[in-house]
């Protein structure tokens, strides 16, 4: 009995001395709840064999409400791996905003700027051209209630949210960037929108935009002409210049008001939209507006509104002779020149043999014509 009585005094002294055991850890998320399904309807893994890349060397920031970032950066990771995703940073080729609380119109730079619709389930506040505002639909296809809507919607992505679908798009166009080096930002939009419906005839809805992304189709047709998609110059105006807004404080709320339940940052409208500063500014969502090369993005159309890269080949080797190749001005004159000497080869064949006129023929000789007749048998 005493025994026990020193062994309990014992443990109680310890734990009184070292304080209450810590709790466990929370488990940190590995993939994003709901990356299996999207990536399994994307066919995510024929997207990388055609495209023959996952979006390495392109480089993603992500700004918002820390937990809606890290939803935009589980979903970028799902579908292109291999691209750099810096969260709670402006700075990059791809930049994402992934809820309301931050204003589309405060990233600066020359970054292509892809923006989650919101999850209010009403009509999304106006935003500037040259921002791709996605919306959320299920795996069914069908655009989620929660998921705001509008004139501005340029795409949608499966997602619980429009936090995940807009990362599932950036992912996209990381791939699309990572293979088409000389694209302009404008062109990879297109190409996202018009690949959805293979005749670029897709009309455009405030739930979807022109669509669900479809990655494999994106990957694999030749370039989309942006003018043939209904609308879409109104979105994205032709050599549209660079954001040039300087880093803006009025971006993002605090994480500590942010994190605070699921809606937090994305079922209101930004005040920034409406050109009030926030009240609680943050200095990590930040746009710097870099000028790194990597993240500049070409400004020559591929297709349209100049002309072809074909054709500007043809015209700066002409020397000023109206686009005329000389390459086909050569040809030309070898066929011609060529043409012409197997037509004077064959009339040279076919020409007849000289013959004697008749006045020069001579008279006949020998024994049969010399007066002699040899006597008949």
């Amino acid at each position: 009995m005493l025994r026990r009585t020193l062994v309990a005094v014992g443990c109680a002294a310890l734990l009184a001395g070292f304080g209450p055991l810590p709790a466990p850890a929370a488990r940190a998320a590995t993939s994003c709840p709901d990356s299996q399904g999207p990536l399994l309807a994307y066919n995510a893994t024929r997207a990388w064999s055609i495209a023959g890349s996952k979006g390495g060397g392109v480089s993603i920031g992500v700004v918002g409400a820390p937990d809606r970032v890290a939803e935009v950066a589980c979903a970028i990771s799902a579908l292109a791996p291999e691209a750099t995703v810096a969260s709670g940073s402006a700075d990059g080729a791809i930049v994402v905003v992934a809820d309301t609380s931050v204003d589309p119109a405060s990233i600066g730079g020359a970054a292509l700027v892809i923006a989650a619709a919101g999850d209010t389930g009403e009509l999304m506040s106006a935003r500037p051209q040259g921002v791709v505002n996605v919306a959320a639909a299920d795996e069914s296809g069908a655009p989620l209630p929660s998921s705001a809507s509008g004139p501005a919607v340029t795409l949608a992505s499966y997602g619980n949210d429009t936090s995940t679908a807009s990362g599932y798009v950036a992912a996209l166009a990381a791939i699309l960037r990572a293979g088409h080096a000389n694209w302009p930002a404008r062109q990879v939009v297109a190409q996202m929108a018009g690949s959805i419906n293979p005749v670029s005839g897709n009309q455009h809805t405030d739930q979807l935009g022109f669509g669900i992304i479809s990655p494999v189709q994106a990957v694999s047709q030749g370039p989309v002409d942006p003018e043939t998609l209904p609308g879409f110059d109104a979105m994205f105006p032709v050599n549209q210049p660079p954001r040039s807004v300087a880093p803006s404080t009025r971006s993002a709320p605090t994480s500590a008001g942010s994190a605070s339940g699921p809606d937090t940052g994305s079922s209101a409208p930004s005040s920034a939209a409406s050109g009030t500063p926030s009240a609680t500014p943050t200095p990590q969502a930040s746009a710097p507006g870099s000028t790194d090369s990597a993240n500049v993005w070409p400004t020559n159309p591929v297709l349209s509104t100049s002309p072809s890269n074909g054709s500007r080949a043809a015209a700066s080797g002409g020397g000023g002779s109206g686009g005329i190749n000389p390459i086909l001005v050569i040809g030309f004159l070898v066929l011609l020149a060529g043409g012409g000497y197997l037509l004077w080869e064959r009339r040279r064949r076919l020409k007849p043999a000289a013959t004697t006129p008749e006045s020069e023929w001579e008279a006949p000789s020998g024994p049969r014509h010399s007066g002699y007749s040899p006597p008949e048998e």
